[in-house]
């Protein structure tokens, strides 16, 4: 979980701004949060440049509605290395700002161990694969069925007189069922 700063707004007057901490040290990136305790607030999110090296501000002009939170990321690669900077945050067109020391370290502070990903995750897994076809019983039925329903209706056809375009119909259904039966036992 990412470390959180909480910011007040408007708490004892308007456009005030009050960081919970002026420094922040971080292996990884973390969450601004902005707690508004009276009316509407923009917010103007500003690294310096050494900290735009290697973290992206998620928003960088931030509205916090009237009794409003609002989250900004600050993002910050696991492999950025060690680096400190200072986000400046701007109220009231800059009549109220305040810094804030950031330090991201490759040291984790969770206490935590780093995870380490073996190069052979990445490779196909070789073994038996899984069975996905069909058995030749459960398909070899249901086309006999077909065949002999059309047989059946070929054999009707054939004995009614002036029914050629039933023939050529059952015809073209037992070739269909030829071609289908030739794809299942190939």
């Amino acid at each position: 979980m990412p470390d959180t700063l909480s910011v007040h707004l408007n708490r004892e007057r308007p456009r005030d701004l009050a960081p919970e901490a002026t420094t922040l040290e971080t292996d990884r990136s973390f969450v601004l949060s902005f707690v508004n305790h009276g009316q509407p607030l923009h917010v103007h999110v500003q690294p310096d440049e050494r900290l735009a090296d290697i973290a992206t501000v998620s928003e960088t002009q931030v509205y916090v509605a009237a009794n409003e939170t609002r989250t900004v990321d600050v993002v910050a690669p696991r492999d950025a290395g060690p680096a400190d900077g200072t986000l400046r945050l701007v109220t009231g067109h800059g009549a109220e700002s305040e810094n804030v020391t950031v330090s991201i370290t490759q040291e984790r502070k969770d206490g935590g161990p780093d995870v380490a990903v073996d190069d052979t995750l990445t490779e196909k897994q070789s073994g038996p694969e899984p069975d996905t076809g069909v058995s030749l019983r459960h398909a070899v039925i249901p086309v006999a069925v077909v065949v002999a329903v059309v047989a059946a209706a070929g054999a009707i056809a054939v004995a009614v007189p002036d029914a050629g375009a039933v023939v050529v119909g059952v015809a073209g259904v037992l070739a269909g069922c030829g071609v289908g039966a030739y794809e299942l036992l190939r």
